[in-house]
């Protein structure tokens, strides 16, 4: 057997990760400055139960990409076109009530997506990813750009 000791320069970027040569560390910094930098998440909670509770029964995990900012606002436009209106009506036809709400998320949450529990077992939740560009590592990205008449 042969035992040799071996030294490596690893390039390591201001988020921690390592990599064994510069252009890839650049790279990385790069991406994460340009793009990752400028992505936010949500959680809409929608599809109120309107027999008992009112609580909502689904649960939409959203990535927002935005060079213009406004990310939550860009999250809750996208809810309100998807779901017609904020309003509607409330539990057993009384009143009214809000049919979906945008709250705040993060990277780990979007990732495992976990479901909503409801009645003792877990409802599939779902991801999305709002952006004008595809970015590797999310989903299809929707350019709410150009489906809004953006430029």
């Amino acid at each position: 057997m042969k035992t040799e000791k071996v030294t490596k320069t690893v390039y390591i970027a201001d988020d921690g990760k390592e990599f064994l040569t510069k252009e890839d560390c650049e790279k990385h910094e790069k991406f994460v400055k340009e793009i990752l930098s400028r992505i936010e998440y949500f959680c809409i909670r929608c599809h109120p139960d309107l027999t008992e509770t009112g609580y909502f029964q689904h649960k939409i995990y959203v990535a927002v990409f935005s060079e213009h900012y406004l990310y939550k606002d860009i999250a809750f436009e996208w809810a309100l076109r998807k779901f017609g209106h904020l309003l509607g009506e409330g539990v057993q036809g009384y009143g009214f009530q809000p049919h979906f709400s945008v709250s705040e998320s993060n990277k780990d949450e979007y990732d495992r997506c976990p479901p909503t529990e409801w009645g003792g077992r877990g409802l599939q939740s779902e991801r999305v990813f709002l952006s004008p560009k595809t970015v590797e590592g999310f989903p299809e990205n929707i350019d709410y750009m150009k489906e809004w008449g953006f430029k």
